[in-house]
């Protein structure tokens, strides 16, 4: 996420939050979720260092899949992806406006897995 240049995982990480709404948990189908999880397969795919939250990525969109929803692990791996996208937000190699869009990434995972 260098640089000022818009990439996919700019446009993806803005595409996020506004499913998500402002301030406030709105609901999403399990269709629009699978999608916006593919887009951010095809976003990370190649990036260093992002094997984990990739295969947490995977994992749910894969979940989803199947209709057969398990709160649990559905809750589980969005607070999963919320602690690695906190943690990314830190890493020197993301700029100053990425990191307060995935600090506000991060929070929005973890209210929204209170749903679950």
């Amino acid at each position: 996420m260098e640089g000022t240049e818009t990439t996919l995982e700019h446009r993806m990480l803005a595409d996020t939050l506004g499913a998500f709404g402002e301030d406030h948990i709105t609901t999403l189908s399990a269709e629009q979720g699978i999608l916006l999880l593919e887009g951010w397969l095809n976003a990370l795919q190649g990036d260093i260092g992002a094997e984990r939250i990739l295969a947490e990525v995977a994992a749910l969109r894969d979940h989803l899949k199947t209709g057969n929803f398990d709160s649990e692990k559905i809750r589980h791996l969005l607070l999963s992806m919320a602690s690695h996208t906190s943690t990314l937000s830190h890493e020197p190699s993301v700029d100053g406006k990425a990191a307060g869009q995935l600090t506000q990434l991060s929070q929005t995972l973890r209210n929204f897995s209170n749903h679950f």
